[in-house]
């Protein structure tokens, strides 16, 4: 009888392995200057009766079965005396899991081995997140003071839950600017692993004989009572140059922690939630087996204990060209004499020029302070822009705020509300339209609406963002009302005003069932429209309503947990289908930050993710800027590509309102059907 032999052959990296510069080569740590190399080819080398032909055989051998990659080195500078040193991991396909059979295997969370595909590049920390990296990041010490520590700046970083892991690799991407995250748990092994198959990455080593001259583990640690993590770099590196994969430190992943797909994934990133986050590689306190290739440990996310740490994965930037992604600064803070520029509005008038409104805050960055209404117009798409037009002025102290245009597609006129804030008394607005019939070139004299309006409510506020108009002609403004207390502070709703007469008279709907404000709306394939809200409930994450009736009344509120926030505006737009594919496409634009209530974090990480089915799910996620972010806009083009309108810095998230255009393809990273980018 034959015996079966298992066809699946590991595919590694795309790319060829084996580089000569000297850029791609890898470096050893200063503590590895004069030690042996890997096990396996010291044991092979020093043996004087291996013949040339021999070694010749077995390193073309070695390079189809345990292919290296080529050691490519970026360093991050993080302070005068602190960098991370990162190495570059291209994209393969491995078996996730344990053999089956695997000596002090767990079963019951390392099976079933599964074909797992990574189709991207990314960055990998070369060691584990030092002490002295993370008090040059976040000027904190955790483990200070604590039990099984030893404190020195080249020593890992532990005593860190992985609620603090995150908020690391936030900071770090806030102050580098870059795309820092934790590695999903298909990267880490992926990385881990290197090519190779067996227990470990220097062999299956079945009476750990070997694994004290690779891994700070029991044996060599706690056996000599040096209970905790020692300095990064002591062991050599995996066959891809990453320290320390094995033991000394367990370091979280993104994931949390479920059981494995019984079928081959793609850049897999686990659950949507459960109870507890994954943790690898073992630590200086673990047994043997706890620390191979493949052991999946798990704790909850607030857990930190003295071997906890981190290692940071850098996603690889997607190059692009001009005509892919293009920025410009068109408001910056201090110019023409405005103190700040916030509240943008970007819309797309008949002719197809865009109209970019904002509030030009002349004394200070305060709500309601002496603001004018402002226009930039460009006719060729965003490549140029005319010089800035002031639409209405305020006299004295007025506040023209929360710029909301609307196009009537009967008529080509475009319908441009405004509010000046506090007119009649404290949360008591007076709503402006301005209309223009000549792409915005020209706007009619402001005219109060509120008092001619039915049911009409001083409290309500327009946006701010966008009006849309409905298949049925209807006009929709969406916006917020409410009149705070000393008890309530955020003691509004969202809700919307809508014209079924091309703007002559106005009616407002009824507000939403829960606290919530600054809302934008869309139609649906079915003809409803969708609200989607910045919450005032604590939920950390948007709402969504749905009217049945054209924004009249609104169904209950849900709280979308996909689409997180720190109370913030957010914009949302049909983008619709392209080139006839049939896919209609909605698009959705906030900063990427989780908190119950506005302030208790900064605003950072503008994104843009996109739905294929109507907002209920978001599988697309690409990340605009990495700093200080704050409200936004979008508008589609008449080419395809996307603009986008939206508030930031580099220091704070009011310097100024970039504009920004980019692809479809570009958004997708060129892979419409899926897997997408996840940022972190």
């Amino acid at each position: 009888m034959n015996k079966r032999i298992d066809k699946w052959v590991p595919i590694t990296p795309f790319k060829s392995s084996f580089q000569t510069r000297t850029d791609r080569s890898f470096s050893l740590h200063p503590n590895q200057q004069g030690k042996k190399p890997l096990g396996r080819w010291h044991r092979i080398l020093r043996n004087p009766g291996i013949s040339l032909a021999l070694l010749i055989h077995l390193l073309i051998w070695n390079s189809f079965i345990f292919p290296l990659q080529a050691g490519e080195n970026k360093v991050i500078r993080l302070s005068q005396t602190e960098a991370l040193e990162l190495v570059k991991i291209r994209p393969g396909t491995f078996m996730m899991g344990m053999r089956p059979g695997d000596l002090d295997g767990y079963p019951n969370k390392e099976l079933p081995r599964h074909p797992v595909s990574l189709t991207k590049s990314f960055w990998m920390g070369k060691f584990e997140v030092t002490q002295a990296q993370w008090l040059a990041v976040m000027g904190t010490s955790p483990w200070s003071g604590k039990q099984y520590v030893r404190e020195s700046g080249k020593f890992p970083a532990v005593y860190i839950s992985w609620s603090e892991a995150e908020q690391f690799v936030r900071r770090l991407s806030d102050k580098t600017g870059l795309p820092f995250r934790l590695p999903t748990e298909a990267e880490w092994e992926y990385a881990c692993r290197a090519g190779t198959v067996t227990r470990f990455y220097w062999g299956d080593d079945p009476n750990y004989t070997e694994i004290g001259e690779h891994a700070w583990w029991r044996g060599n640690a706690c056996v000599k009572e040096e209970n905790y993590a020692h300095e990064v770099g002591h062991f050599p590196p995996n066959p891809w140059g990453l320290f320390d994969m094995s033991g000394n430190a367990s370091e979280w992943c993104s994931d949390w922690h479920s059981f494995y797909p019984d079928s081959a994934v793609t850049n897999p990133t686990g659950p949507q939630k459960a109870d507890h986050r994954v943790l690898r590689g073992g630590s200086w306190s673990s047994l043997g087996g706890h620390c191979r290739s493949s052991r999946r440990h798990h704790e909850l996310p607030e857990m930190a204990r003295g071997d906890f740490g981190l290692r940071v994965l850098l996603d690889e930037p997607v190059q692009t060209d001009e005509t892919a992604f293009s920025s410009m600064n068109l408001f910056t803070a201090g110019e023409e004499g405005v103190n700040t520029y916030r509240i943008p509005s970007l819309l797309l008038a008949p002719d197809n020029t865009l109209l970019a409104f904002c509030e030009a805050r002349k004394q200070s960055v305060s709500d309601a302070s002496p603001t004018d209404l402002v226009l930039r117009r460009s006719t060729d798409g965003g490549k140029h822009w005319l010089p800035t037009q002031v639409l209405v002025r305020g006299q004295g102290n007025e506040a023209l705020m929360n710029p909301c245009p609307v196009v009537d597609r009967s008529n080509h006129r475009i319908l441009l509300f405004c509010m000046n804030a506090n007119k009649f008394g404290p949360n008591l607005n007076q709503l402006l339209l301005l209309t223009s019939d000549d792409n915005g070139q020209s706007w009619t004299t402001p005219m109060e609406i509120g008092k001619a309006s039915s049911g009409w409510d001083l409290s309500f506020v327009s946006g701010p963002g966008v009006g849309i108009q409905l298949k049925s002609g209807r006009l929709l403004i969406p916006g917020y009302m409410g009149h705070p207390d000393e008890e309530l502070e955020e003691n509004s709703r969202s809700c919307a005003i809508y014209s079924d007469d091309h703007g002559k008279s106005w009616k407002m709907g009824h507000p939403v069932d829960q606290f919530s404000d600054e809302s934008q709306a869309v139609e649906l394939k079915d003809g409803s429209v969708m609200l989607n809200m910045r919450g005032n409930m604590g939920m950390s994450c948007r709402g969504v309503a749905i009217s049945r009736n054209g924004g009249e009344s609104w169904q209950p509120v849900r709280w979308d947990h996909t689409l997180n926030e720190c109370p913030c505006q957010a914009s949302i737009v049909r983008y619709g289908t392209s080139g006839g594919d049939g896919k209609q496409r909605i698009l959705f634009a906030n900063p990427d930050n989780s908190g119950e209530k506005f302030g208790i974090l900064d605003r950072t990480r503008m994104t843009v993710r996109m739905s294929y089915d109507e907002g209920k799910s978001w599988p697309v996620r690409k990340l605009i800027h990495a700093g200080p972010s704050s409200y936004s806009t979008m508008v589609r083009l008449s080419d395809g590509t996307i603009a986008m309108l939206f508030e930031g810095g580099e220091h704070h998230r009011r310097e100024w309102i970039r504009f920004v255009r980019f692809t479809l393809d570009w958004l997708t990273d060129g892979m419409e059907e899926g897997p997408f980018r996840k940022d972190p």
